[in-house]
């Protein structure tokens, strides 16, 4: 996770710094939106469901990100990450969709991800991320 963190860190600032003029909107309002352009990006999920970690899925996923400001500052940005990744566990392969709403004010995140595995294992978590500790909880998890 802390991958995420410092990719997430850099992508912020970076879009800060260079891109507030590619705004739409007016008065620096409005939204920028933009794919991965490499192969993936490395992500490592615990799967943690009654307090107790049932699956470690680890693989490469791509994103898709939009950053919404106002008035040329910040607001949140969301990000959908989408791909496959292996349990360390049974070798499942599940697929990935996981929707991440970061929110500059506070510095943490909530998301939710949804696994659906070829062998037909489905989990849908809800998590919340914290960008200064590197924390990663999930607060629900629902599988049959």
């Amino acid at each position: 996770m802390k991958t995420k963190t410092f990719f997430i860190l850099f992508l912020l600032l970076g879009i800060i710094t260079t891109q507030l003029s590619a705004q739409n909107g007016k008065d620096g309002t409005g939204s920028v939106s933009a794919k991965s352009e490499w192969d993936g990006y490395y992500i490592d999920i615990p799967v943690n469901c009654g307090g107790e970690e049932i699956e470690r899925l680890t693989g490469f996923v791509t994103f898709h990100r939009v950053l919404h400001f106002q008035n040329g500052i910040l607001i949140f940005a969301t990000f959908q990450y989408s791909g496959e990744v292996t349990s360390a566990k049974t070798q499942e392969v599940f697929k990935v969709k996981d929707i991440f709403k970061a929110d500059e004010i506070a510095w943490y995140s909530t998301g939710h991800c949804n696994l659906i595995g070829d062998k037909g294992t489905h989990y849908i978590l809800t998590y919340i991320y914290d960008l200064d500790t590197d924390i990663f909880t999930i607060i629900k998890c629902v599988y049959p």
